[in-house]
């Protein structure tokens, strides 16, 4: 599959939409206005997986694994499984190009009905719920490609329990859509897809090409349409700069952090905020302490859609719950969720739940028996008694813990995913600028009491014992865990109410309904209540109104035809092995120095209080053309600090370094070369042109030679321009010692590629300079 993040150093400074985040509402928005003709940016925090690329093994899942500790954060911040720990409520949430939809569990289910009837939504939704939501619901199918689980494949042990348990329930059971391919095809946006191999592993990464996650079908929309994605791009705040919107980004994995770089920035007409209801609301929190007006209610209504995870440890059928991981097994685990006992349709909506059967991903398999069987002792509920039976329950976890999950206990483990309705009360704030999340006694809620009391039921068939969220317990003062997080930005009438209007516009007060016309919010921030389903089809559907009502406003037209295939239908060549490095410089600049004269610039700077400072990070993503190239040609992305231009940090944009090159006629010197746009917050350019010039003089002078950089900046968009002043910049041994640390190996298959790779760039970079200097 062509992979369909562009590389950082293309990022322009403008673009007439730009939107954070990927998942359901960014991936809608990215597809719908690309295809209103618009010049579209998507930026995400997170990598860009690849079918084959997601983790099955242990070792590779622990490396995906970022945790938000209340007082410390652990992992990569592009670490594909996101944990969010607080006091009251745990969240998980995906992190990765395509957001959540890469790690959940497919199930497209509209909410029920009386949902929508709720006076939290506002008046101008809840008229369209037969209209504009109804066709939402259907533009999002048509894309994501919703189907239950074929009567003709495999029989799934799982789903058989499931039905078994439906039956003691006395409650309706089916089998769900679930964006889950089950044909070899290639799909209605010009993207291979395989057969779900019924492997289990939808959770962790599905490498099938099974799964109709977003990156299968809304964001290579997108991209067919001509939007830009970037990717490992985390956004800070947004900031209102005139008519245009500014948006303060950090590169992450790029080592700028090491350096304390100030953010980056990229403009906009229109802003759609996507980053999900964790990320959205913590950016416009950051924002909002920043100066921008939004409603006091912003963090407010955070709800985890009642999510409830619970076991059926050990029972007496055969489950066959656990991914298959790295292993080839024999019989089918099948897509995590297949089938569902529907218990809505309450005389009273919020008394509703769905159980859905899961699997666990095979990843974890190592860690199963010990953690079941100890789990089993201290939290679990037997549902069924008898010597004989506790002799079978004995022997079938001591096969587990003696030869692993795909045995005994826990492979007659049933894992069970509920959904009902909590009372949408949390709240979340920034603490030491990070995201935290209030919930006082959320687990005391007799809602989740009456769930258990059915997950009990619904094991008594199966003969197992009952384990509820190993959390959920008055040890962990009956904690939650969700996967579905909703609010913080919620829809309403106003902003005494909530934080967006009915088209998803923030409001840009505390009171009445002024909004911001080109700032909006598309993901599950803006759901003001529990879905008591899987949410992911009734934010496709929100979302798809909002960017309907987006075009609606501005007189576009959106082409919603299908099918669309890629511009450039040529194979994409694999990546190649490519280095970078993050430098930072210091020195100062001169406003009144436009000659050669660099250290009388220099003087004239110390005496003027001008410093001038930038950190840059250089990327070459072809080795090979790097080191064979004359002129060496990289690219750089990063910042500038120079007062005498602007008070804020400026952006570098369209930056070309040249390594090693040699001048003509002179043998025995090199220069590096720096040549970049700078762009001012205001929208102001000027143009930065450096040199290090590296040649042998008296002396020991190679660490000065390689160190200095003798600068000149114009007061326009070229050299041409008139010459604004000159400096010089240096690097202190201290910036040099973090910049070794920051030298990285791109696109290499593995450890050894990536050393010999090295190597390679540091033979080269040592072998020029004893050319020169010995």
């Amino acid at each position: 599959m062509t992979r369909l993040s562009s590389p950082i150093e293309n990022l322009k400074n403008h673009y007439t939409v730009v939107i954070i985040g990927s998942g359901y509402g960014g991936g809608i928005a990215a597809s719908r206005l690309a295809r209103a003709g618009q010049e579209v940016c998507v930026l995400e925090r997170g990598k860009e997986f690849q079918p084959g690329e997601y983790p099955n093994t242990d070792t590779q899942a622990v490396r995906e694994i970022q945790v938000d500790l209340p007082n410390k954060r652990i992992g990569s911040r592009t670490g594909l499984y996101d944990f969010h720990v607080n006091r009251d409520i745990n969240v998980f949430v995906g992190c990765g190009l395509g957001g959540t939809s890469l790690v959940n569990a497919n199930v497209s289910l509209q909410a029920e009905p009386r949902v929508f009837t709720d006076q939290r939504w506002p008046q101008e939704l809840r008229d369209d719920v037969e209209t504009l939501i109804a066709e939402g619901y259907r533009r999002a199918e048509e894309m994501l490609k919703p189907n239950s689980y074929p009567e003709d494949f495999p029989p799934l042990p799982k789903l058989q329990a499931l039905e078994k348990s439906a039956e003691y329930l006395n409650e309706n059971f089916y089998r769900p859509p679930i964006n889950v391919t089950f044909e070899d095809k290639v799909n209605h946006v010009g993207v291979e897809q395989k057969a779900c191999n019924l492997c289990g592993d939808c959770v962790s990464g599905c490498n099938n090409k099974a799964k109709n996650t977003v990156l299968m079908n809304y964001l290579p929309d997108a991209k067919n349409h001509g939007a830009e994605i970037y990717i490992q791009v985390s956004v800070r705040q947004i900031e209102r700069q005139g008519d245009r919107w500014l948006v303060h980004f950090q590169l992450l994995n790029a080592g700028q952090e090491k350096f304390d770089a100030p953010t980056m920035f990229v403009s906009a007409d229109i802003v759609v905020l996507a980053a999900g209801t964790l990320g959205s609301t913590e950016i416009l929190l950051r924002s909002q302490q920043t100066g921008l007006a939004i409603s006091s209610q912003l963090g407010h209504n955070f709800t985890g859609n009642g999510d409830v995870l619970a076991f059926g440890y050990n029972t007496e059928h055969n489950i066959n719950g656990v991914g298959f991981g790295n292993r080839s097994l024999d019989q089918p685990v099948g897509p995590c969720i297949s089938g569902i006992i529907d218990m809505r349709e309450q005389p009273r909506l919020d008394n509703g739940m769905v159980i859905e059967e899961g699997s666990i991903p095979g990843a974890l398999a190592s860690f199963l028996p010990e953690t079941f069987a100890s789990a089993g002792r201290v939290l679990g509920k037997d549902t069924d008694d008898g010597l004989g039976d506790r002799f079978k329950e004995k022997l079938r976890e001591g096969e587990s813990l003696a030869h692993g999950a795909y045995t005994g206990a826990v492979r007659n483990t049933q894992t069970y995913l509920v959904m009902t309705h909590d009372d949408a009360a949390g709240q979340m704030y920034l603490e030491n600028d990070r995201l935290r999340i209030r919930w006082e006694n959320v687990g005391k809620q007799p809602i989740f009491q009456r769930v258990n009391d059915r997950l009990t039921e619904a094991t008594r068939p199966l003969g197992g014992t009952q384990i509820p969220n190993p959390i959920w317990t008055n040890l962990f003062g009956h904690d939650l865990v969700t996967v579905h997080p909703l609010g913080g930005c919620i829809m309403a009438e106003n902003a005494e109410h909530g934080v967006v209007n009915h088209k998803g516009q923030v409001f840009s007060s505390n009171q009445g309904t002024a909004v911001y016309e080109n700032l909006y919010i598309s993901d599950g921030s803006v759901i003001p209540r529990t879905l008591g389903v899987n949410p992911l089809l009734t934010i496709s559907a929100v979302a798809e109104r909002c960017c309907a009502l987006i075009a609606q406003d501005r007189g576009w037209t959106i082409n919603y035809n299908l099918p669309s295939m890629p511009s450039d239908s040529t194979p994409t060549a694999p990546a190649k092995l490519g280095i970078q490095f993050t430098e930072t410089m210091r020195g100062y600049f001169s406003t009144q120095v436009k000659d050669d004269d660099y250290q009388r610039a220099l003087q004239q700077g110390k005496k003027d209080n001008s410093p001038l400072q930038f950190t840059l990070t250089v990327i070459a993503d072809d080795l090979e053309h790097l080191l064979n190239d004359p002129n060496h040609p990289a690219r750089i992305v990063g910042t500038v600090t120079a007062p005498a231009l602007a008070a804020d940090p400026l952006t570098v944009n369209n930056g070309n370094f040249n390594l090693f090159v040699q001048k003509a006629g002179q043998n025995k010197t090199r220069q590096m070369r720096y040549r970049m746009h700078l762009t001012t917050e205001a929208g102001q350019t000027y143009y930065f042109e450096g040199f290090k010039q590296i040649h042998d003089d008296r002396g020991f002078d190679i660490w000065s030679d390689t160190t200095t950089l003798f600068t000149t900046i114009y007061d326009g968009d070229s050299n041409n321009s008139p010459i604004l002043g000159k400096g010089i910049l240096k690097i202190q041994p201290v910036d040099f010692i973090k910049q070794m640390t920051t030298l990285k190996v791109t696109n290499a298959a593995n450890s050894t590629e990536r050393l010999q790779a090295l190597d390679r760039f540091s033979r080269f970079f040592a072998g020029t300079l004893s050319e020169v200097y010995v």
